[in-house]
């Protein structure tokens, strides 16, 4: 599968309503564009080294970036694992998988919000 992800190609990805959510004294350098569905993720607990553990889930889609995902899982996700997400094809559109690294996870109002970083940018500039 590609790195390369064309928001205009994904049915999943709503139209931005509204201004960018990026705020010039923010650490976020891109916006993120909403998205609705849910997939199938694969998180890898590297705490113990010599036999990192695997646990497989179904995540809600909460947003999409030049560089990660968001999503919303039902259990925390604690920082600093690695984690796969897999969306299913879509009507037309091929599947993708996304992997990186936790880089947050808050509580919210539907479970725990987490934050993904991809190692490479998903979207073509």
């Amino acid at each position: 599968m590609s790195d390369q992800i064309q928001p205009s190609h994904l049915k999943l990805i709503k139209p931005p309503s509204g201004p960018s959510d990026v705020l010039f004294m923010e650490r976020r350098s891109c916006d993120r564009l909403p998205l609705n569905g849910t997939a199938t993720a694969i998180i890898t607990d590297n705490a113990d080294p010599k036999q990192p553990t695997k646990k497989i889930c179904s995540v809600r889609l909460a947003n999409l970036s030049d560089t990660g995902l968001g999503i919303i899982a039902d259990e925390p996700v604690p920082t600093g694992n690695h984690i796969t997400v897999f969306v299913q094809p879509h009507g037309p559109e091929n599947g993708y998988d996304l992997t990186g690294t936790v880089v947050r996870c808050h509580k919210h109002e539907l479970g725990h919000e987490v934050g993904i970083n991809t190692p490479s940018r998903i979207l073509a500039a």
